[in-house]
């Protein structure tokens, strides 16, 4: 491991409803709707005057959650895309006409939304959960038209989604054996997983966590726990059987369950570590509901910093950060007036910037021309490391490791 790791109109905003629940918006950088109460929480940051000999947009659509389950991972990623195309769009000739679509953290809606989008524009980019990517993108691409999947992290989406779509994370591969080997390295080879059935990114991840623990590193799962079957407030009094004891838990959870099963591991182990996915990079993670948080409706919830938590992720934002990762937060910063809250905002940036690095050096609108200059990319420099197709449509990327102490983030040494 390495590092404790082993793009827009500038006209006046158009909004486009295909019903009531729908949330579409073609702007530069999808500017809120002038003509409704400005969405504060999503809006980019002011646009400039276009350069005055400035090109017939290029057409991209941006695809994330930022409504539902998905919306900690999702705004994030929305805002970094944004603010990709935003600053490109300020100084660039070559210009980016950008279609924000909020998925709703459905996939059902996803795949409606996306298969309008994808009559509409020459390109996609987005999501972060592998469910709504898997029956989404394939919209784009039998249009011949590529896609980037930003944070949707199984590896096999490029060839369950068809020709033209590429990811700009790493894999679900990659995040499982950088877990296991630091969970092995740092605290024994008897593991205890608790997964959900119910997703692809959380069976995918889990899948490859127990191959590699125990295939290649020669460590014993020692118990497995479903939350399809067996729901988080469940699990406790098993966890504490002298069969199951383990030296650490790995979990491949979804955002919304990360409260509940963090609460529900401390009851019964308040110090065995516990390592999470690339979905633990989100506040919910910081601290941990305690037994009696629902003892009285109309008390707050009780919670207690988290401690002995660690997961993995795609950048490292904080202290110590690289200089292009603090050039990124400031400007971040700048513009959404909070920071980054997770490292899915740098990954919206990246995929925008790939995007637009793409589409230049493909030298048209031409959407197969676009797609073969993606596939070209070789040292593509992002803020969440270095992206190379050489090898395929997936990234070999750096998996970082980030420790929750008191309730604050650090990276792992």
């Amino acid at each position: 491991m390495q590092a404790s790791t082993h793009a827009v109109r500038n006209s006046v905003a158009t909004i486009i409803r295909g019903s009531a629940i729908t949330c579409v918006c073609l702007a530069t950088a999808c500017a809120p709707n002038a003509a409704n109460t400005p969405n504060t929480l999503n809006a980019p940051p002011s646009p400039l005057a276009p350069p005055a000999s400035a090109s017939a947009p290029t057409h991209i659509a941006v695809i994330a959650a930022e409504t539902g389950s998905m919306s900690p991972i999702g705004i994030a990623a929305m805002r970094g895309a944004q603010l990709a195309i935003t600053e490109h769009n300020r100084t660039s000739t070559l210009r980016f006409d950008t279609e924000c679509i909020d998925t709703q953290s459905s996939s059902p809606r996803a795949t409606e939304l996306a298969r309008a989008a994808a009559a509409r524009n020459t390109l996609g980019i987005g999501f972060t959960d592998s469910d709504p990517a898997l029956v989404a993108i394939p919209e784009f691409t039998r249009l011949g038209k590529p896609f980037v999947v930003l944070g949707a992290t199984d590896p096999k989406l490029p060839a369950r989604c068809g020709v033209g779509t590429f990811l700009a994370c790493f894999g679900d591969d990659a995040q499982a054996i950088a877990a296991a080997d630091f969970g092995a390295a740092r605290f024994g080879k008897r593991t205890l997983v608790i997964f959900d059935s119910r997703y692809e990114y959380t069976r995918t991840l889990a899948s490859y966590f127990r191959n590699h623990m125990g295939n290649d590193l020669g460590g014993t799962v020692v118990a497995e726990f479903d939350l399809s079957f067996t729901p988080a407030a469940a699990v406790a009094p098993h966890l504490v059987s002298p069969a199951n004891q383990a030296d650490f838990i790995f979990v491949a959870c979804m955002p919304e369950d990360i409260a509940a099963v963090l609460k529900s591991v401390r009851s019964a182990l308040p110090t065995t570590p516990i390592i999470g996915g690339d979905s633990f990079d989100c506040a919910a993670v910081l601290n941990t509901p305690t037994a009696n948080s629902q003892a009285s409706t109309n008390a707050a919830p009780a919670t207690a910093p988290s401690n002995r938590v660690w997961f993995t992720t795609h950048a490292w934002l904080g202290a110590g950060a690289s200089p292009a990762a603090l050039v990124f937060v400031d400007a971040y910063s700048t513009a959404y007036g909070t920071p980054p809250p997770n490292a899915f905002a740098a990954l919206g940036y990246d995929t925008a910037r790939l995007a637009i690095d793409a589409r230049a050096r493909a030298g048209s609108d031409d959407p197969k021309a676009i797609a073969a200059a993606l596939a070209a990319t070789t040292n593509f420099q992002g803020i969440t490391g270095t992206i190379s197709y050489a090898n395929g449509p997936v990234p070999q990327k750096k998996v970082w490791i980030v420790s929750v102490a008191n309730g604050t983030l650090q990276l792992a040494p």
